[in-house]
């Protein structure tokens, strides 16, 4: 399985202003309680920037397609833009021991 970024092409964080603005967006941003986290074997914190990779089942929750109007021609033509929901079943996660500046290298060059 090949892994695919999910970076954001456009830099809208610098349009708007945003310093912090987060490349990849809040909606791929899982958060796991201390349940949640004790259910995946992780029994000590990790340190910020810690890399673990994740492998999971999801199901699709919901679709939406939104097309242009009549006589708007988005940038990839007259393409829908198409979202979807993807509800997280099952998982596990897998450290890879990466220390934080190898991360930051890999992630920002």
């Amino acid at each position: 399985m090949n892994l695919v970024s999910m970076k954001a092409e456009s830099d809208e964080g610098a349009e708007t202003g945003a310093s912090d603005a987060n490349p990849y967006g809040y909606g791929l941003v899982l958060s796991l309680d201390d349940d949640q986290c004790e259910a995946l074997g992780i029994k000590t914190p990790p340190t910020p920037g810690a890399v673990y990779m994740v492998y999971a089942r999801a199901f699709v929750q919901s679709v939406s397609i939104e097309a242009e109007e009549a006589g708007e021609v988005s940038a990839e033509g007259n393409k829908p833009d198409v979202r979807m929901s993807l509800q997280i079943t099952d998982m596990s996660i897998d450290p890879q021991g990466k220390s934080p500046a190898a991360v930051a290298a890999s992630l920002y060059g």
